[in-house]
């Protein structure tokens, strides 16, 4: 498994029903907690941000990573 880092685009495994975020949407890592925690932002094709949502890393995993 890649370890996470900020900007790395993730997919979402599990339903997030109350942030309308499904499994397979997508978002881009914008903060990295000392706690293992992932602040995750999910925005449309406007770049508009549709929910920021705080996640571990059991919840997604990462689809592409600059390296």
């Amino acid at each position: 498994m890649i370890k996470p880092e900020l900007f790395d685009v993730v997919e979402l495994l599990v339903n997030l029903p109350s942030e309308q975020q499904f499994i397979g949407d997508r978002g881009t890592i914008v903060e990295c907690y000392n706690d293992g925690k992932y602040e995750v932002e999910f925005s449309n094709e406007q770049g508009e941000t549709l929910a920021l949502c705080s996640l571990s890393n059991n919840q997604f995993i990462v689809v592409w990573q600059d390296l």
